[in-house]
C-alpha cells in the first residue's frame, strides 16, 4: 500500500482547513452533556500533538470534535492513528468514520465504522464496532467487540483499521485483534447489512456522558484526548 495522507500533529502543528472542519454546537444524538467549541482551551497543540480537551466550568461541559467530511475521504485501505486516551469517568473519546455522501440514507443506513471507542468508566476496555441498517446498537445486533487491554489509557497506542471490499479488520499496536467479514454467520450482504462500498470520512471527538459515556465525575475534569498522527494508505 502507498501512503496517501499523513497528518503529523507533532511536527506540523495546525489543522489544515482544506482537510478538517471543527464542529461547534450543543445538540448531539447520544444524550451527551458537552457543547463542542472551537476554543483554544478545548482544541490545541503541544509537543505531544493535537489535543481535544473536555472542560467543566460554571456548570458546563465543553469539548472538541472535528471531521473531514467533504474534504478528505477514502474507500478501502489502511488507517493508523496514534493516540492517548483520557481516564476520567464520563469521558467518551472516539475515532470513527461515516459515509461521506450518505449513499444509502441517514444513520445507520449508510454505515458507521468505529475505529476505536473508549469510556472512562471502563478504563481497560476498547469498543471496536461497525453499524449498518440491519445490524446496529439500537437493535443490539451490531458487529460488536469489547477488547480488554490493561493500561490502555496509560500511554500512546496505535489504532489501525484495514478496510477491504469484503472485510474490516482492527489492529492494536500492529497486532490483529478483531476482524469482521461481509456475510459472516449468515449476515445480510446487501447494503443493508454491509454498506461499506463507498468513500467514508474521518471523525475525532471527545464526548462527555451520554448513552455510552455513562456517569460523570465532574471533579475529574479537565480531561484530554491526544492524537499524535494519522496515516492513511491505499
Amino acid at each position: 500500500m502507498k501512503l496517501i495522507k499523513h497528518f503529523d500533529f507533532v511536527n506540523t502543528q495546525k489543522l489544515d482547513p482544506e482537510d478538517f472542519t471543527i464542529a461547534v454546537g450543543d445538540k448531539w444524538p447520544n444524550r451527551e452533556l458537552q457543547s463542542y467549541t472551537d476554543k483554544l482551551k478545548n482544541l490545541f497543540f503541544d509537543e505531544q500533538g493535537l489535543n481535544l480537551r473536555a472542560t467543566y466550568e460554571n456548570g458546563k461541559f465543553e469539548s472538541a470534535r472535528l471531521h473531514t467530511k467533504g474534504k478528505f475521504y477514502f474507500q478501502y485501505g489502511r488507517i493508523d492513528i496514534v493516540a492517548k486516551l483520557p481516564k476520567g469517568k464520563g469521558t467518551w473519546p472516539a475515532l470513527w468514520m461515516m459515509s461521506n455522501d450518505g449513499r444509502y440514507g441517514h444513520w445507520p443506513k449508510s454505515g458507521e465504522i468505529d475505529i476505536m471507542e473508549h469510556v472512562g468508566n471502563e478504563l481497560d476496555k476498547l469498543y471496536l464496532c461497525v453499524h449498518t441498517e440491519s445490524y446496529n446498537h439500537t437493535k443490539d445486533s451490531e458487529y460488536f467487540n469489547k477488547l480488554h487491554v490493561p493500561g490502555v489509557s496509560d500511554d500512546f497506542n496505535t489504532y489501525s483499521l484495514i478496510w477491504t471490499e469484503d472485510s474490516i479488520e482492527y489492529e492494536l499496536n500492529g497486532q490483529s485483534v478483531v476482524k469482521y467479514v461481509k456475510g459472516e454467520h449468515g449476515k445480510d450482504t446487501s447494503h443493508k447489512g454491509w454498506p461499506f462500498d463507498h468513500p467514508f470520512h474521518l471523525i475525532i471527538n471527545l464526548a462527555v456522558g451520554g448513552m455510552l459515556g455513562g456517569a460523570v465525575d465532574e471533579k475529574a475534569f479537565p480531561q484530554t484526548f491526544t492524537v499524535k498522527s494519522i496515516k492513511v494508505y491505499q
